[in-house]
């Protein structure tokens, strides 16, 4: 399998917080998460073609998505071939603030807004991430209840279409709560949207969710096309007998 990893890796992500907790980029700290069982490619927004050209979607399986501060600086033509190679079967897994960039919001159709919640500062919020699909592929050896001890809050009413599957649900220590784990289908691609991942808080270095976003990925991977079907020859009304066994009369 080939996984891309796209981060815009906004100049804040290089300087602060942000680089003491991911050093590199988050796109790094993605990649290691799968290791050497597949292979992993980071691409950043700065380069040509926002790095991903055509070559690199075409042989693109899983596309994982992190952004934050430039989702509207993404060309539209790179946006329009990211949903073309979804709704033809490259699988996509849409990390925390990436809800906002324009394919997901393409793929969808809706604002992606969730409601506004009280000031926050950088400490975060604590988060229990609750399973609420445990027969789903993605939640497969995740505990229900797990804590993320940092995490900026996200609160419902979040605007999307309704979900294939909700896969986990995020609740605070404040009383709010998102569904913060949800699966879509569009054409022949399969969609997995994730909302922990604040770029100040580490929680990709977190093994039960880079256990999540593993288990995401491989369930978003393509499924193998149906074969083309050829219909009979208009001329041989006997095919559709032969095909279902009907005796001649």
């Amino acid at each position: 399998m080939i996984i891309t990893i796209f981060n815009e890796y906004h100049p804040n992500e290089r300087v602060g917080k942000t680089e003491k907790v991911y050093p590199g980029g988050i796109h790094s700290a993605l990649k290691t998460i799968f290791g050497d069982e597949h292979t992993v490619r980071t691409v950043t927004q700065e380069e040509a073609y926002n790095g991903l050209p055509d070559n690199v979607l075409d042989s693109t399986d899983v596309l994982i998505w992190w952004s934050k501060n430039w989702d509207k600086e993404v060309l539209n033509s790179v946006a329009d071939k990211v949903v073309s190679r979804v709704l033809s079967g490259m699988g996509a897994v849409f990390l925390h603030s990436a809800k906002n960039s324009k394919p997901f919001l393409r793929l969808t159709g809706t604002t992606a807004a969730t409601a506004d919640i009280p000031p926050w500062k950088e400490p975060g919020e604590r988060e229990r991430l609750y399973v609420t699909a445990p027969s789903h592929p993605i939640a497969a050896g995740i505990p229900s209840g797990y804590i993320i001890p940092n995490e900026e809050p996200y609160c419902e009413y979040f605007d999307i279409p309704k979900p294939d599957d909700i896969v986990f649900l995020g609740g605070y220590e404040n009383g709010m709560c998102i569904r913060a784990g949800v699966t879509f289908t569009r054409g022949l691609g399969k969609i997995f949207y994730f909302q922990p991942g604040h770029d100040t808080f580490p929680v990709y270095h977190d093994p039960v969710i880079r256990k999540i976003i593993h288990n995401a990925v491989m369930w978003a991977s393509p499924a193998a096309k149906p074969e083309t079907f050829t219909p009979p020859p208009k001329d041989n009304p006997g095919f559709f007998r032969k095909l279902i066994s009907l005796p001649k009369r």
